[in-house]
């Protein structure tokens, strides 16, 4: 088994050199070491792993696969041989995060400075979400845990597993001292046309959100909202509500943290998108220390 991985990690190096000559230099093995490597692999797999050309050599569309399966194993093999080397306090390595918006600058933070408090050697790097190479990204091993939308789509469902902490729903939010509430004395409702009345905020760091800032309001009075800033940020988003009059739709979660003023919904019945959200992460990281305590500690957070 460990010649074969062997053989596995060569392949992936000759695919990142793009020639058996490259490779060979930086692996330090003969070049016809790493072609009797290649004869062994495509006769294990029964397919031809590499198309060579006067340019060098390319992965096949199977050798493709063969090394998304590579790169998931280089890093599942990273994560067990730290494990195995340290105690649960001292453990080193790296988990990769990438998230969402709200995850980013709402939830993870408190939550990875307890991570770390029991893990203080664990690097933790927190990335943006990245278009849409996030889920090809968790399946090659190049991130650990997705935190956003936990829709899995596609055949490689088996090789994932997902945990929902929470369901997000989008509405009008103003800050809580908003001329619009002032005009809901004596019991009346606010009514939806009013809101057309103050200049809206566009976020637009998701395109969701966009879309139903422009659309909602068109959909329920049949106007389109006075747009006066697009911001891509949600923090600054929220710091540009609680200084101006503005408008704006966003996720309901993303308000809990606010303060003087307080970002609140305002009670109009605009935007009815309901997002289950959560982690995706492979099947084979369940068990290790420091995401089971992630897992552990966002549970406790949606609980409260």
């Amino acid at each position: 088994m460990l010649d074969q991985m062997t053989h596995l990690f060569r392949l992936k190096a000759i695919a990142e050199a793009g020639s058996l000559r490259k490779a060979a230099a930086v692996l330090n093995v003969t070049q016809p070491a790493l072609s009797r490597t290649i004869a062994q692999l495509e006769a294990r797999f029964g397919q031809p792993l590499l198309e060579r050309s006067s340019q060098g050599v390319t992965l096949t569309q199977y050798g493709a696969r063969v090394l998304a399966s590579v790169q998931r194993l280089a890093r599942h093999w990273e994560i067990a041989e730290e494990e195995l080397k340290t105690s649960d306090a001292s453990l080193r390595g790296r988990l990769l995060l990438r998230a969402g918006p709200l995850w980013r600058a709402v939830v993870l933070p408190k939550l990875i400075g307890r991570l770390q408090e029991r893990f203080p050697e664990l690097v933790i790097d927190l990335q943006n979400l990245q278009g849409d190479g996030n889920m090809v990204d968790l399946l090659e091993g190049r991130c650990d845990i997705l935190f956003g939308g936990t829709q899995i789509i596609g055949p490689a469902d088996r090789r994932l597993q997902a945990m929902q902490f929470t369901s997000v729903n989008d509405v009008v939010v103003a800050r809580e001292d908003h001329p619009v509430f002032a005009r809901a004395r004596y019991g009346r409702k606010i009514e939806p046309e009013w809101l057309l009345d103050y200049p809206w905020l566009v976020y637009s760091g998701d395109p969701n959100y966009a879309d139903a800032t422009m659309h909602a309001p068109l959909e329920r009075v049949g106007f389109s909202p006075d747009v006066k800033i697009r911001c891509e940020s949600l923090i600054s988003a929220i710091g540009l509500l609680q200084n101006s009059e503005c408008l704006c739709i966003l996720p309901d979660a993303a308000l809990t943290e606010t303060r003087n003023p307080r970002i609140v919904p305002v009670p109009v019945s605009m935007s009815r998108r309901q997002v289950h959200s959560g982690a995706i992460f492979r099947q084979e990281m369940a068990g290790w220390p420091p995401l089971e305590e992630l897992m552990s500690l966002c549970k406790e957070r949606f609980s409260q």
